[in-house]
């Protein structure tokens, strides 16, 4: 099976890769960020549900046969159905693309379907595209590698950065935050950059120490495939709901914690009680 996931990754890098080219090529255009689509506690503005579309084209113009979930549309046919569903997060970062900050990305993750089942643990490629330019897409095929471009990814032996990723919204998500950063010592800068994907990439290849989301929100368009890339690097990763469906745009990952350190981890599974 390791070359179908190889081909797998190569298609979700190169979509994932002309979905972001698409919206860099869109930032900017005041048109694209009006409103299409209203729920409880999100909004979907044009650029996201013509990413959604664009990659249904091109998955389908790359010969991908299975299902599509998408945040925007729901779940459709490609190439009449087969095997493999593709769980994509067309804009990733909305906020940051509508104030013109490129820190934001296209993910693409893909599972093999059993039966009508598919879950979060079972993705098994996938490829995480940012939008700013000058970078390169992040893309796995499990047992056969995480890639940088064209390049094998390597996790890195220290961080390159003393960057503790957080997204925490109440006292008690807060405290375990405290905790952390009084269990590590030393200095810690603390963002919430606003992109979980890239976030979680940046913290599997050590360029920051730890990406940590405790509010249990995170939904699996949001993180499946920079999960699967974190875990084909070995990076330890805590997944509040790794059951959780992939056949459902709102089906919710919970809590996300990554790391590539071994000391890092350590700190983290005393402080969660893991």
């Amino acid at each position: 099976m390791s070359e179908v996931y190889e081909e797998l990754r190569r298609i979700a890098a190169r979509v994932a890769g002309e979905a972001a080219g698409y919206l860099r090529d869109n930032m900017g255009v005041e048109e694209v960020l009006e409103v299409e689509v209203k729920r409880s506690e999100d909004e979907s503005m044009r650029i996201d549900i013509g990413s959604e579309k664009l990659i249904a084209e091109l998955l389908e113009a790359n010969g991908f046969k299975g299902l599509m979930v998408g945040e925007e549309q729901g779940v459709r046919r490609i190439n009449g159905g087969g095997d493999y569903v593709a769980v994509v997060d067309p804009l990733d970062g909305s906020k940051n693309y509508a104030a013109q900050i490129p820190w934001a990305s296209v993910s693409i993750a893909i599972a093999p379907l059993n039966g009508d089942r598919a879950v979060l643990s079972d993705v098994v490629a996938g490829a995480v595209a940012p939008i700013a330019p000058g970078y390169p897409v992040y893309s796995f095929a499990k047992g056969r590698g995480a890639y940088e471009g064209g390049l094998r990814a390597t996790p890195r032996p220290r961080p390159l950065s003393r960057m503790v990723m957080a997204y925490i919204e109440k006292p008690e998500q807060a405290s375990i935050l405290l905790k952390y950063l009084e269990a590590a010592g030393g200095r810690r800068a603390v963002r919430a950059l606003g992109s979980a994907s890239l976030e979680i990439v940046w913290a599997a290849t050590g360029r920051a120490e730890l990406f940590m989301d405790v509010r249990g929100k995170l939904r699996v368009v949001d993180v499946a495939a920079a999960l699967g890339f974190a875990r084909e690097l070995r990076a330890k990763t805590y997944i509040g709901n790794p059951e959780a469906s992939l056949l459902s745009g709102t089906s919710r990952a919970g809590s996300v914690v990554v790391t590539a350190f071994e000391d890092v981890w350590s700190r983290v599974k005393n402080i969660l009680g893991v």
